[in-house]
């Protein structure tokens, strides 16, 4: 700032000999002077730009330690904020994605239908009801006790559950049950004495007969001790 402030005033002071100075001379003294005012201008907006700078460091400042502070008490507690960062940009990547994009499109154009639907939870919750209502007082005129209908009906329920049948032995035998039974409703034909002492010799029916024995046996004790 100085030294151009200098070079304007030699060249606007005038020559040793007392001659003003040349136009040349008055043209390089409106750029240095030009030159200046701009200078000052950008010197006046980097005081202003270092202001606020001044002034943004304290909160940025305090914004990093509440950062900081939150990263401490997640890692405290046994969160890998890493990991989760990690796993919610595969989410993230997964949800862009052109097949879930267009899953997203065909769910926001259902949602005026769903939301009518949700509008019209309630009427059909009432009308469901009153039916229902209307079914326990026929059944109780006509003389049927619903409550112990309903007690028998947990008491089944339980028993059911206890007794195995739903495990997945159990399911397997009566699915294959129920499949021999559908072959043997095409296939069957009437046979003899011969024909039966014949089969006896087939892995088979031998395996079949093991198990209706086994069968037998169990079914049996059981009887017994429930009798």
């Amino acid at each position: 700032m100085k030294t151009l402030t200098s070079h304007t005033q030699r060249a606007t002071a005038p020559s040793g000999n007392g001659h003003t100075s040349t136009p040349n001379g008055e043209g390089t003294t409106e750029l240095l002077t030009l030159i200046l005012d701009r200078l000052e201008r950008m010197e006046q907006r980097f005081d202003h730009y270092e202001a606020l700078v001044q002034q943004t460091l304290p909160m940025v400042g305090m914004m990093t330690d509440t950062v900081d502070g939150w990263m401490h008490e997640l890692t405290r507690s046994g969160i890998n904020i890493d990991e989760r960062t990690k796993e919610m940009l595969r989410l993230l990547a997964e949800l862009t994605a052109p097949q879930s994009m267009e899953t997203l499109h065909t769910l926001v154009e259902m949602l005026p239908t769903l939301g009518a639907l949700v509008r019209q939870a309630p009427g059909a919750v009432a009308a469901m009801v009153d039916t229902g209502d209307e079914l326990v007082m026929r059944l109780r005129e006509a003389g049927i006790d619903i409550e112990h209908l309903g007690r028998r009906g947990l008491h089944a329920a339980k028993a059911l559950i206890d007794s195995n049948v739903l495990e997945d032995a159990a399911v397997a035998v009566i699915s294959n049950a129920a499949q021999s039974l559908e072959e043997s409703a095409c296939t069957a034909r009437p046979t003899s004495l011969f024909g039966l002492i014949r089969a006896m010799g087939d892995p088979d029916v031998q395996r079949a007969l093991g198990f209706f024995l086994a069968f037998a046996k169990s079914f049996g004790s059981r009887c017994k001790t429930s009798v």
